[in-house]
């Protein structure tokens, strides 16, 4: 019997990962005045969590051991867990919560095709991830303080970077050598990271 393995790469890739959710409870936050929820994906997700996590370095809080995941998105704090259960604070509605666990379903769908793509992160990346700091893009930079990427200061534009409200390629000086920077990068950080901190 033949298969054709680039075909069943084909249509796994075409698959989602996560098709449908459930919402399990609304439930309030003794610790602040607001309601979240938990909900649970229709599969399980722990394949995915260390991509997501590499995605959304300067956003994440993640513990390998366990293997969750919190993510600061847009004033709410996203929590993943490896059996599907994901749970989110500040929702006061269903119609607010499907929005964001539709939001979710994405972000995990992505991942998945990183990986279906790409491979798994490796071991490597993965600690490189959990050490970084603003610090580490800011040893990248220039440091010229030049402020063509609009920022006062290399130190505060590296900040930026790394919380994710700027990209590194917006750095001037770093595009202007391209080449060698894209080197010097993947040797100190890997694709992976240098994506994440906007690196094209």
């Amino acid at each position: 019997m033949n298969v054709d393995i680039f075909r069943l790469m084909e249509e796994k890739a075409r698959k989602k990962l996560v098709e449908n959710y459930e919402i399990l409870k609304f439930e309030r936050n003794p610790m602040v005045s607001c309601k979240g929820i938990v909900a649970k994906m229709d599969r399980e997700i722990a394949e995915v969590i260390p991509v997501i996590f590499l995605r959304y370095i300067g956003l994440a809080s993640y513990i390998p051991r366990e293997n969750i995941l919190t993510l600061r998105l847009r004033g709410r704090l996203v929590t993943f867990y490896p059996d599907g259960k994901i749970s989110i604070n500040a929702i006061w509605d269903e119609e607010a919560a499907r929005m964001w666990l539709d939001k979710v379903k994405e972000i995990i769908n992505e991942a998945y095709r990183d990986i279906l793509e790409n491979g798994e992160p490796t071991k490597e990346e993965i600690e490189k991830a959990l050490n970084l700091s603003w610090k580490n893009v800011y040893e990248i930079l220039p440091k010229t303080n030049c402020k063509e990427c609009g920022k006062e200061t290399c130190s505060s534009f590296a900040i930026e970077v790394f919380r994710g409200g700027a990209k590194l390629s917006e750095c001037k000086p770093l595009i202007e050598k391209y080449y060698e920077t894209t080197v010097k990068l993947r040797e100190a950080l890997g694709w992976r990271i240098m994506r994440a901190l906007g690196w094209k």
